[in-house]
This record gives C-alpha cells, sequence and structure tokens, in this order.
C-alpha cells in the first residue's frame, strides 16, 4: 500500500461527494484525509496529471503530489511525494488489480512528457525534426528491450522525417548489473561521435551478471573491438549524464524497462509508433 494511502485516515475512505467527484473533490478528499492524522501537517496537494484508466471505463488515474510535515518529537521533517489513486463517479481505491493478471494497475500508470525530453543529448536516430518524437528508456542487457529498442533504432533511421528517436539510460543493476558500465559506455561513446555503437551491443551477449566493471569493458573490446578503461567511463559528466536519466525516471514514476512514449504519451504496448510506418513509397512522402 502507497505511503500517502497509509496517511490518509480511514474514516474518509469513501467520503467524496454524492455526486460525481470533480478534481477539487478528489484534492478536498486526500487533504481531509492526511489532516486527520494529527502527527502531519499538509502544506500542499496538487493534481499533476488526470488520465483515464485504459479498459476500464469510467475510472480515472489522478497522479498527486503532496507536501507535508510529519511530527518527529520536537522537530519536524517535511516530505514531498507523487502518489496515484484510482478515482470513478464518487468512489476512491488506493489501486486497482487485475484478477486474471494479479498485476497492479499502480505500476502501468506513467506520467506524460514535455518538450524538453527531446534535446541534442538524448537524440540518437531520426532527424530532430521529424513528426513524430520518440522516448525511450533502457536497458541495454534488458531482454525485452534487446526485442523492442532495436526496431526503434531501425524505424528511426529508415524515416528519418517521420520519427525522431530519443534515447534515456535506465540500466537496471539490481538484475543486470554488468548493464551500468555498458550504459556509460555508451554515453562516453555517443559523445564522441559513435553512436552506432549501441545498436552493436544490443545485438551482443555479455555476462550480464557481471559487476567487475574493467571486466565488462574486456568483454566489451572482445566482442566490439571498443578500448575503454573504467577511468574514462566514470568521469564526472558521464555519471551525471546516467544519475540525470535516473532522476527523470522517477520523475515520471517509470517502473520497468523498456518505456516507450510517442509524441509524449506513454505507450505500455510499444506498438503505438507503427500506425505511423509507411506502408508504401507513396505514403513515405505522404506522411513527411
Amino acid at each position: 500500500m502507497s505511503l500517502m494511502w497509509r496517511l490518509l485516515s480511514i474514516s474518509v475512505a469513501l467520503s467524496l461527494s454524492l455526486s460525481a467527484a470533480t478534481d477539487k473533490d478528489v484534492i478536498k478528499f486526500v487533504k481531509r484525509g492526511l489532516s486527520q492524522n494529527p502527527d502531519l501537517k499538509v502544506y500542499d496537494v496538487k493534481i499533476i496529471e488526470k488520465q483515464p484508466v485504459r479498459r476500464l471505463k469510467g475510472w480515472d488515474a489522478y497522479i498527486i503530489a503532496f507536501n507535508i510535515g510529519i511530527k518527529r518529537g520536537d522537530s519536524e521533517q517535511n516530505l514531498s511525494q507523487r502518489d496515484t489513486i484510482f478515482v470513478k463517479d464518487r468512489f476512491v481505491a488506493p489501486d486497482l488489480v487485475d484478477i486474471k493478471t494479479n498485476r497492479s494497475l499502480k505500476e502501468r500508470i506513467v506520467l506524460s512528457l514535455d518538450k524538453s525530453f527531446y534535446d541534442e543529448k538524448h537524440h540518437i536516430f531520426g532527424n530532430k525534426d521529424a513528426k513524430h518524437k520518440l522516448v525511450v528508456f533502457s536497458d541495454p542487457l534488458c531482454p525485452f528491450c534487446r526485442e523492442v529498442v532495436p526496431e526503434l533504432f531501425e524505424v528511426a533511421k529508415k524515416y528519418p522525417d517521420i520519427f525522431a528517436l530519443y534515447y534515456y539510460h535506465l540500466p537496471i543493476q539490481s538484475l543486470h548489473p554488468a548493464s551500468v558500465p555498458l550504459a556509460k559506455a555508451i554515453i562516453y561513446l555517443k559523445k564522441q561521435g559513435k553512436k552506432d555503437i549501441i545498436e552493436k551491443i544490443y545485438k551482443t551477449e555479455f555476462n550480464y551478471e557481471e559487476h567487475d566493471e574493467s571486466k565488462v569493458l574486456e568483454e566489451l573490446d572482445k566482442k566490439l573491438g571498443v578500448k575503454l578503461t573504467t577511468k574514462q567511463i566514470n568521469q564526472p559528466w558521464v555519471l551525471q549524464e546516467l544519475n540525470e536519466d535516473r532522476k527523470k525516471s522517477q520523475y515520471l514514476m517509470i517502473h520497468g524497462t523498456p518505456t516507450l512514449f510517442v509524441d509524449g504519451k506513454y505507450d505500455p504496448k510499444r506498438e503505438a509508433y507503427k500506425k505511423f510506418i509507411p506502408k508504401n513509397k507513396k505514403e513515405v512522402k505522404s506522411k513527411k
């Protein structure tokens, strides 16, 4: 159960207005619930984004940001967090779970992104002024990423006036330790104008369980002929870019990889871009 829901008073769990809830009702509900706790001081509650829940008519996901103060003896700890609640008519729930798959729908709620994510640092293939913008957060050793992301590379290279692809690093160290030094290597090599190396890495098998960065780089050299040192890939600017990408993934509430956005909207099935792929040469010209 989420932090915000644990802090809310159960006594107001169904205290939305009798008619369909408005955005103001949702904010009041959260504020009222938090205020029931004598150890909390509520400074601000706001709705960051409201999204209809896919395939569940009438349900909306509200992404809420809240700033509170928590009493710790004679001191106060300030806390700023975000959470998601689900609302339909006058009912609210902390999560919705698919009874067939046992999957939490909260984990599938991701914020939309703005144009600031279309920057030079992360642009990799396609023309920057292309009609459709693709943004992917990926781990180079994630099995699902290795299926999806190479297709994004190909489509952006084949139709550069239709697709611009922006790549963000999100190596999952707990699952694929070797992906961290590989992500840093990609950042370093892209800066040197060798962005094609990312395609080769995605098509090459690595020992994903390797923790020793020097051994990962030795494997990179042996298999792809790329010579790098741990000093090169651990320069402050490399680490900064990787850390910034991680922070952006947290801001967007990304829970896994690959996470794809098409024209700013989260695409859970990673297939929405395919409808823009031309079927013939005549259609290529019309889609530009």
